[in-house]
């Protein structure tokens, strides 16, 4: 079966991108989006993210616990086809793994949840005309730009550039 293409963007609390605020992956053969976020939030974010980032979550049933949130992107990916996973900066890659891996759970908390997906595959893109593309998405559309820095907007962006970059869904370079 062919693969999939997944584009991933995070938002995370810190300086070292250890501390995950939110996650969005976009289906490119389907269009279907995972997004949460972390509940409770990092208790001590940069001002950066406290005062741009968090404003932009949406809370409510997207807000998860961890036990939640890695069932929850589990069982998002285990319904996709093959799925390899893009994105442009490396704690994005980081950051969907620990999600994976159920953050700090318990082996007893873990074995409630969906299991890791086997065929999960990732590549970071290093490519200009995607930078450049994603720079113009936001010039070009002001209500997506006063959104910037949410997970789901920005994983959404990525995958615009993608296109307008000349890929396909279907080819990875």
């Amino acid at each position: 079966m062919p693969h999939t293409y997944l584009f991933l963007d995070t938002e995370w609390a810190d300086w070292e991108g250890r501390e995950l605020v939110s996650l969005a992956l976009v289906n490119s053969r389907t269009g279907a989006s995972f997004y949460a976020e972390r509940n409770p939030l990092p208790g001590n974010p940069t001002d950066f993210v406290r005062e741009v980032v968090y404003p932009l979550l949406d809370g409510g049933e997207v807000a998860l616990n961890d036990l939640q949130f890695t069932h929850a992107l589990r069982t998002f990916l285990a319904d996709v086809a093959e799925p390899v996973v893009l994105y442009d900066y490396p704690t994005d890659g980081q950051l969907l793994l620990a999600a994976i891996s159920g953050f700090d759970l318990l082996p007893s908390e873990l074995s409630e949840c969906t299991a890791p997906p086997a065929n999960l595959r990732s590549t970071l893109l290093q490519d200009e005309r995607v930078s450049q593309a994603i720079e113009d998405y936001f010039t070009e559309r002001a209500s997506e730009r006063a959104r910037r820095h949410h997970a789901l907007v920005d994983a959404r962006a990525l995958y615009a550039a993608w296109l307008v970059a000349g890929h396909s869904p279907d080819t990875p370079d």
